[in-house]
């Protein structure tokens, strides 16, 4: 594969997007296995955990009563260990991208992503304790956001300091969710390129990273969130002209709603693959213009 127009270089917020697609679609045929399993995986876990609910829910089956009801109980429990390890083998493939996108930015000869993946597991131990911070603080901004949504939901406004007060959150709430977004992503790549590092110390320079490109990233995530959403579309459009309406799937049916939650499930995991061309393209440029 010939890198050079993939070489870092001077460069605006939008050709890092354009490059970063570029890039993801060249590696795309040494990579769609490796990120297609994992997320089958996941969608398989799904289906056993949300078996019974689905049964007592929408098909009005109670499974305590049914004479093998103990099975779909079983079921979920596999359903919970597929869907654990099929996330681990996800965020791998997160990590292994990030290398695999390094070496392509910087020229060098690359190998499939199996490689990279197998670089990671040497130290999964370490990448383990990383996501388990990792989440701790995807799980601390998500209840953060859900507390300022509450606030606004309770919030009546009926004089200028309630008013100014709902103004307040509603900025604080964007920071927080622009923040969660651009974190979520360059956590995971600071990690992948700081390995001998530990967690609090890669988290302290992706906030300080953040924190000395902030409006780059914010447009940067602005058209990463833009280009999700029209795909997001048009998927929608494509399974309702090619799958719902031929089969007069209704909204109401849960064969209709489970199409349209795994191919939108799929869809949304490789747009998070791209992202971290995307931003491992980001974090390159801005370290060469240091």
């Amino acid at each position: 594969m010939n890198n050079q127009e993939f070489i870092i270089k001077k460069e605006n917020i939008l050709s890092v997007f354009i490059i970063g697609w570029l890039a993801f679609l060249s590696t795309l045929k040494l990579s769609i296995k490796h990120i297609i399993f994992p997320v089958i995986g996941q969608l398989f876990g799904i289906l056993l955990l949300a078996l019974v609910p689905v049964l007592e829910y929408r098909e009005m089956i109670n499974v305590m009563n049914t004479p093998d009801g103990w099975i779909y109980f079983i079921l979920s429990l596999a359903g919970a260990i597929i869907l654990s390890f099929s996330i681990w083998k996800f965020f791998v493939v997160l990590c292994s991208t990030n290398l695999l996108a390094r070496d392509i930015y910087d020229n060098r000869a690359i190998a499939n992503l199996s490689f990279y993946i197998s670089d990671v597991n040497r130290k999964k131990w370490s990448y383990f304790r990383f996501l388990i911070g990792y989440l701790i603080i995807m799980l601390a901004f998500t209840a953060i956001t859900a507390m300022i949504m509450f606030a606004e939901m309770n919030l009546k406004i009926y004089n200028f300091f309630t008013a100014t007060t709902n103004l307040f959150l509603l900025i604080i709430q964007s920071v927080v969710f622009v923040t969660y977004i651009l974190l979520s992503n360059i956590i995971i790549q600071h990690y992948a390129f700081n390995r001998f590092l530990g967690f609090w110390e890669i988290l302290r320079r992706a906030f300080r990273f953040i924190k000395n490109n902030f409006i780059q990233l914010t447009i940067l995530s602005m058209i990463t969130i833009l280009f999700s959403n029209i795909i997001a579309y048009l998927v929608q459009v494509l399974i309702s002209f090619l799958i719902i309406n031929p089969f007069a799937l209704s909204p109401e049916n849960s064969l209709g709603l489970g199409i349209r939650f795994s191919l939108g499930f799929i869809i949304n995991s490789f747009i998070i693959i791209l992202f971290q061309y995307i931003y491992t393209r980001f974090y390159f440029l801005t370290q060469n213009q240091e």
